[in-house]
């Protein structure tokens, strides 16, 4: 197919693309031979591929994009612009390490505090998801657009009947609002991708960091769906990203500030 992108972020979209797939590459290389692994002061794992692959992208984003910032899982914030880009080396590097198709690599960018293009890829399967702003969201077999197939949320209007999956701590209260409001799904790490896929219609994620939500929130937004903070804003830096298929947005905010 043929898309039309603004040439204004065409370069920065096919940059994204080239990150993502040295990281996809570096990634499956790990993951075949396995990856030293240890654990943050927070609990979660870190491997050795998450390390490489973030010290990869920044030191090509260092000479090509010399006066952007970067943000990422691993080595943090890094410069000061309006354009920013938002790394995570290595989403779910739990199920990488167990063996499981379910991680992939995060690339976003920022631009005075807008989302405008993001990545998320699953190396395993051979695919990937983005979206840049304006130009829609899709699927590719590869990085390249050849192959694309654009996504679209679903069509459900009523929170009842919608299909709703959280991310959140073991013991949250709001789980049982969630199942006696809609039809709860139980959560996975292909929740966002299923949702701009039309599969499910919202997403909570209370746990997600910037580099978590930023191509997500694009990824949804151009499939049609919409993404709020928990203060009813777009930021990406406040932990709690509530996304749906636009249609019941309004119903499940309410929900979920009573």
């Amino acid at each position: 197919m043929s898309l039309r992108i603004e040439s204004s972020v065409s370069d920065d979209l096919a940059l994204a693309r080239q990150l993502a797939a040295l990281a996809s590459e570096l990634a499956l290389d790990y993951f075949q031979r396995g990856a030293p692994t240890k654990y943050k002061p927070d609990g979660t794992p870190v491997s050795h591929a998450d390390i490489e692959i973030e010290r990869n992208l920044v030191d090509i984003l260092a000479r090509r994009r010399p006066g952007d910032a970067v943000l990422g899982e691993e080595f943090g914030a890094l410069g000061d612009s309006s354009r920013r880009w938002l790394i995570d080396p290595i989403d779910g590097t739990s199920n990488f390490v167990a063996g499981s198709s379910q991680w992939g690599t995060h690339v976003a960018l920022q631009y005075e505090q807008q989302i405008v293009l993001g990545i998320i890829t699953r190396p395993v399967l051979g695919l990937s998801w983005w979206a840049c702003r304006g130009c829609g969201a899709y699927r590719s077999g590869t990085l390249e657009s050849s192959d694309a197939v654009r996504l679209h949320v679903s069509a459900k209007s009523i929170l009842i009947s919608s299909r709703v999956t959280m991310w959140t701590h073991e013991g949250d209260p709001m789980i049982a609002r969630l199942k006696r409001s809609a039809t709860w799904v139980e959560p996975d790490l292909d929740a966002i991708l299923r949702l701009a896929e039309g599969e499910i219609e919202a997403v909570i994620d209370r746990q997600g960091k910037p580099w978590d939500h930023a191509p997500a929130v694009v990824l949804v937004q151009e499939a049609g769906g919409a993404f709020s903070d928990s203060r009813g804003g777009h930021r990406v830096d406040l932990g709690e990203g509530r996304y749906t298929n636009r249609l019941i947005h309004d119903q499940l905010e309410g929900l979920l500030n009573e």
